[in-house]
């Protein structure tokens, strides 16, 4: 990969992101067609992040992947393309379990050629393309037809595979070492937090779009307005939390944020009967604005000084806990939220309670792994100066004790 230019890996990771997310404001659209129910529609939504959890798991076991950002793209293209032919409910769900698999490959293999020192600037990119993404594929999906929703996606890939650069072949080979597969994992705490965070916005995110058309008596433009204002609001929200997180701690600053997204998500769905058009909407792109910021503040969970392999390492860990959260959120949407007269959404209260408690969960690991892992000597180190400072002071009161008159 050329190691100057992280923007075409920003664009394939903000592609491949936009197609797990473009599924979760159609389910209108899929009852209307396909009255599959919630769970149906949760299974469709569930397929593409569990598919590509087990692309990743697999492409973790290969020593040798493709070491270029065209090939991933073209690759990635080949996979997704087929979504754009499919005609109902069963070849939909395959094309999206084919297309998960497929971009968990892509996912590992990318993260093993893209420099550390790139990663932020890439996640900056790709956080952008699935902001301003998600819109543009519901306005398709909307005036046209659901398949139109991956139509910006794939002319995307096939642009990418075009004007993205080949690469050094041996030079990203060298890069990219086996050694990646043997590094221990470096904060299993933050994955833990990624996997709650995900769950949470899968779950909610699921019936988002069902809930505002069936319940708050809105439109399918309306969801598009919606995204338009979070992926606006987004702008500013990342870089206030990021700052906010180089002052205090950043599980904190991470806990607050899920807590705020969340809250502001639940109490939408709490309201009873239709909503004025302004305050759904509004309400909405401050969740999803709010939720834009989650990846920075994970960012500042990782352990400083990790070498670029172990890195490299977390950051796949953390797409695939990432897509696992996500995928077992939607399932439990699916599980818990049922429509009974084929229109209104019932069973919202028990999905909030869960989405609170995967909330706290959050909370508690981003709040533990705010603290950096230390090493065996670093801790053992610290035990002995935590020992002589707890006996000094002992000493200290026995010796003032002896002296007093």
């Amino acid at each position: 990969m050329d190691q100057d230019n992280p923007a075409a890996a920003g664009a394939l990771l903000g592609l491949l992101g936009l197609a797990l997310m473009v599924v979760f404001p159609l389910g209108p659209q899929q009852t209307r067609l396909w009255h599959p129910g919630l769970a149906g529609v949760a299974a469709l939504v569930a397929a593409f992040p569990l598919a590509t959890v087990i692309g990743g798991l697999f492409a973790l076991r290969r020593p040798r992947l493709p070491t270029s950002t065209r090939t991933l793209a073209a690759i990635a293209l080949a996979a997704l393309a087929p979504t754009l032919f499919t005609t109902g409910y069963v070849s939909f769900f395959c094309a999206r379990v084919v297309g998960g698999l497929f971009s968990g490959f892509v996912y590992v293999a990318l993260h093993r050629i893209l420099p550390a020192s790139a990663s932020v600037r890439a996640f900056r990119t790709a956080a952008r393309i699935v902001a301003f993404g998600m819109p543009l594929c519901v306005l398709a999906a909307t005036a046209f037809d659901w398949r139109a929703d991956f139509i910006p996606i794939v002319t995307g890939l096939a642009v990418l595979v075009l004007i993205a650069p080949s690469g050094d072949e041996r030079a990203a080979l060298n890069s990219s070492s086996v050694a990646d597969e043997s590094v221990k994992e470096p904060a299993p705490l933050a994955l833990a937090a990624t996997t709650a965070l995900a769950f949470v916005s899968g779950a909610l995110l699921t019936v988002l779009s069902g809930f505002l058309v069936f319940n708050a008596g809105q439109t399918e433009w309306h969801i598009s307005a919606g995204l338009l204002i979070g992926a606006l609001l987004g702008l500013t929200a990342p870089p206030a939390i990021n700052r906010l997180s180089q002052r205090l701690a950043p599980g904190l600053v991470y806990g607050v944020v899920l807590a705020c997204a969340a809250i502001v998500l639940c109490a939408l769905l709490a309201l009873r009967g239709p909503l004025p058009a302004t305050l759904a909407v509004c309400l909405i792109g401050l969740f999803l604005a709010v939720s834009s910021a989650r990846h920075l503040a994970l960012a500042r969970l990782v352990p400083r000084g990790l070498s670029p392999a172990q890195l490299r390492t977390h950051q796949t860990r953390t797409h695939l806990a990432h897509h696992l959260g996500a995928g077992m959120g939607a399932l439990t949407a699916g599980f818990f939220v049922y429509s009974a007269d084929g229109h209104t959404l019932s069973g919202l209260p028990g999905l909030v309670c869960v989405a609170l408690l995967a909330t706290v969960l959050a909370l508690v690991t981003g709040l533990l792994s705010s603290q950096p892992i230390a090493s065996p000597a670093a801790r053992a180190a610290s035990a002995s100066s935590n020992w002589r400072v707890v006996t000094s002071f002992v000493r200290s009161v026995r010796t003032s004790i002896t002296r007093t008159p």
